[in-house]
């Protein structure tokens, strides 16, 4: 089948939940014997992308956010005539929203991958005036409607989004299908010498280890997930979180963990690299999913357990849905700091019994492996183009 997708940003360039997904799929999809055109921006810059996932952009350059949308409707158009795709597959409303059905033969489908609510996150983390955070909500919410009315079919991670998507956007129950994101098991995996990795990192044998990979944004709730520490540290002794990513609360969170006197058992490593949040995940004791809204599936969730790294999440979204099929120990009560503290206190104690580190690897081994994901991503395309048979 001969695919061309539009996502976002490169991985390596903009990390993401998005931009992470989009990478990974496509390499699943080409694994799976597909023909794959992938397009991208990151601004000209080089990244890591392989041959078949290319920018739209030839050179470094700095464009406005309709000059980029431009960009992608060009190279759609020009790989449309060119390659003959049988399948236009887009993951970000922006960069899809002038490509118009008129630009694609009739009977090539539309299946789009929803990874949330574009306007409703952007409102989420707006810090403008109120006014200007309406206006460009509603800008935002009218590009995903043009987006979305062409589309045949959706894709969604987690039946959270499917929910949203239905109620927020008018979409029939019939065209959307729930595919959970997945995770590559090659790379995310338990360390052969766990503790020669926690001694790499500087770790002390009796430290108890969380890890916290996020971007510092308001709805991921670190904040949160900080003064839940407060709590922690006096509780049990030699806990120490260390938190990935970065952020516009960087600096304001360092200053909450500075404030409640937590300097020495806080560390912000900012961005890291996929070798190393890998590295990260297999030293940790226990991962930290503290996000309090829009969390669709959370790919850091399977990331972790697929190292053998048990994951404590807020009952939220995506995060609910994963680990409620797995052990409900594994969720906060609710997303306060005092919940956060009681279930990380009563899992480090023993008090609280989870799941071994045997048993997270095997549950993903067993639900989130990409290829069983491509198989089925393929069938809900194989039905598009049925569908689109005949048609015109």
């Amino acid at each position: 089948m001969n695919i061309l997708s539009t996502g976002m940003g490169w991985i390596d360039h903009t990390p993401g939940g998005l931009n992470r997904y989009f990478a990974d799929y496509l390499a699943a999809m080409k694994h799976s014997g597909h023909v794959i055109q992938g397009l991208m921006t990151a601004h000209g810059e080089h990244t890591t992308a392989p041959a078949y996932i290319r920018d739209v952009l030839p050179k470094p350059v700095k464009l406005s956010a309709f000059a980029r949308v431009r960009a992608f409707r060009e190279k759609v158009k020009m790989s449309v005539e060119r390659d003959q795709p049988e399948v236009f597959n887009p993951h970000f409303a922006l960069y899809s929203s002038l490509i118009t059905r008129s630009l694609l033969p009739r009977h090539v489908p539309i299946v789009t991958h929803f990874h949330g609510p574009w306007a409703q996150e952007s409102l989420v983390e707006d810090r403008g005036q109120e006014l200007g955070q309406k206006m460009r909500y509603q800008i935002k919410k009218n590009v995903e409607l043009l987006a979305y009315r062409r589309s045949d079919h959706f894709i969604v991670l987690s039946r959270y989004f499917k929910d949203i998507l239905a109620d927020g956007y008018g979409i029939a129950d019939e065209r959307i299908h729930i595919v959970p994101g997945a995770v590559d098991v090659q790379r995310f995996r338990p360390a052969e010498d766990r503790m020669a990795v926690r001694r790499s990192l500087r770790l002390r044998d009796d430290q108890k280890v969380l890890f916290c990979a996020r971007r510092l944004v308001n709805r991921m709730g670190i904040d949160r997930l900080i003064r839940a520490m407060a709590i922690v540290v006096e509780e049990a002794d030699n806990s120490v979180l260390y938190v990935a990513g970065d952020g516009h609360l960087r600096e304001q969170l360092k200053q909450l963990a500075k404030e409640l006197g937590l300097s020495a058992s806080i560390h912000f490593l900012g961005r890291v690299s996929n070798e190393e949040l890998v590295t990260w995940f297999q030293a940790a004791d226990l991962s930290i999913v503290p996000t309090v809204a829009l969390e669709g599936f959370g790919l850091v969730t399977v990331e972790a357990l697929a190292c053998g790294t048990p994951v404590l999440g807020t009952p939220s979204g995506g995060t609910k849905e994963i680990l409620e099929r797995f052990s409900s120990e594994l969720l906060f009560r609710d997303s306060t700091p005092e919940a956060m503290a009681h279930k990380i206190v009563s899992v480090l104690s023993g008090e609280c019994a989870i799941p071994s580190r045997e048993h997270c690897r095997e549950h993903i081994l067993q639900r989130y492996t990409w290829s069983k994901i491509a198989e089925t991503i393929t069938q809900i395309f194989e039905q598009a183009i049925e569908e689109r048979k005949g048609v015109g």
